[in-house]
């Protein structure tokens, strides 16, 4: 019984000597060739996932619509910011730092900036 399994794992160990012998060497055209298709392959694997995900069946998250809408974001210098954001139909002007964030100014549609500023300083005063 052992002799068998041995013979039969020679015979097969064999096998790959015997075949390298009958191979010739590829080409390189033939190479580049495969090279190109495998690359068109995966370009098009990932645009079918970029197109799914862009519908709404991939595992990437989705612009949700919720109550809070940011509607501008301007940068004051280090990590400073100004942001106006619209909660509920009416829009807040917000101050935002580091550890903090405060509501500047509650704004109304109708109102211009100068009209803003106007009662801003007259509730500070």
């Amino acid at each position: 019984m052992k002799m068998r399994l041995l013979c039969l794992m020679l015979l097969f160990s064999a096998q790959p000597l015997f075949a390298a012998d009958t191979v010739s060497e590829p080409s390189l055209l033939g190479s580049s060739l495969k090279m190109v298709a495998a690359l068109a392959v995966v370009c098009g694997i990932l645009l079918l996932f970029y197109a799914a995900s862009r519908k709404g069946f991939g595992i990437l998250p989705q612009k949700k619509s919720g109550l809070i809408k940011v509607v501008e974001t301007r940068p004051l210098g280090g990590r400073k910011f100004l942001c106006i954001v619209k909660v509920r139909g009416e829009e807040m002007l917000l101050g935002l730092s580091n550890d903090r964030i405060e509501c500047l100014s509650k704004l109304s549609s109708s109102d211009n900036f100068a009209e803003t500023l106007q009662q801003v300083e007259e509730s500070q005063s």
